[in-house]
């Protein structure tokens, strides 16, 4: 008994060690919304809102990220102002300066480094008479080292309330500009929500508008990538009454530490056919001794 036993306990080792190998994935997404503003259609065609049109009353801007990297988390939290601290962590290198949304190389790190971060940066002031530009970006690199899952979210939300000056038909335009990357067990998720209202009287009006092309997921060996002008549904709006445009975006990126499947395998059959071979002769021994 002592062969197949000794058999047994090396194929739990080898299974055990296998199991705590990790894949080496990636996932990144990056999400940017620039020349954000107000439009207006005065009859022939759509114009940039001005003061005669409508004026700020006020603007909320929040964002926050979260970065995981097996078991260690680092988050911004809730902050005003779109333009958050980083969250980034990595068992090989310190927390870096805020970067540009450009994956990998705005790190100063190398592909092979395990990372996972979490940003979100914004400017503007105004979607009358100027531009409101957000960009969200997530990403993690897990490689043999990662024992743990790692994930990176970021989120910015961008609240307007302005006052009507002029009925009429109003819309949001922006650019938009998404790209997402994933490899063997990464995956990359992107939302992007434009919401108006606004209340007249005893009615109200409402739009909810999330554009396919910027909400996207992808797993695996994977890639998105949209650039293009977005307008969102036409509202109509009347002169008095405060109308308010929200701009939700979030970016989220994973990868997911897990077993070698071809290793497990391997070392699975040569367990079984070690015992399947050592019974065999154990059965060829006894007859012979039978006989």
């Amino acid at each position: 008994m002592r062969i197949p036993l000794l058999l047994l306990a090396l194929s739990a080792a080898l299974f055990s060690s296998a199991q705590s190998a990790s894949a080496a994935a990636f996932g990144s997404s990056i999400m940017n919304a620039s020349n954000v503003r107000l439009q207006f259609f005065n009859g022939t065609t759509w114009i940039d809102a001005t003061s005669t049109q409508a004026t700020l009353a006020g603007s909320i801007l929040s964002s926050q990220s979260t970065a995981t990297l097996g078991v260690t988390t680092v988050s911004s939290g809730l902050v005003s102002g779109l333009n958050a601290p980083q969250s980034f962590v990595s068992p090989t290198l310190p927390s870096i300066a805020e970067p540009t949304t450009v994956p990998l190389t705005g790190l100063g790190a190398s592909a092979t480094d395990s990372f996972a971060r979490g940003d979100t940066l914004g400017f503007g002031t105004s979607i009358i008479g100027g531009s409101l530009a957000t960009s969200t970006l997530a990403e993690v690199n897990a490689l043999g080292s990662v024992t743990g899952n790692a994930n990176g979210n970021v989120g910015g939300t961008s609240l307007f309330t302005v006052n009507v000056n002029q009925a009429g038909q109003y819309r949001l335009a922006f650019t938009g500009n998404l790209a997402m990357q994933s490899t063997a067990d990464g995956f990359a998720n992107n939302s992007f929500r434009v919401q108006i209202n606004q209340s007249q009287g005893a009615t109200s009006v409402s739009i909810d508008y999330a554009d396919p092309l910027l909400n996207r997921s992808i797993s695996g060996t994977s890639s998105a990538n949209v650039n293009t002008n977005f307008f969102s549904p036409v509202v109509t709006l009347t002169a008095g009454p405060i109308a308010t445009f929200s701009i939700t975006q979030v970016s989220e990126v994973g990868v997911t530490a897990i077993p070698e499947p071809s290793s497990i395998a391997i070392f699975s059959l040569m367990s079984a056919g070690s015992i399947v071979a050592w019974r065999r002769r154990r059965n060829k021994e006894d007859s012979a001794s039978k006989a």
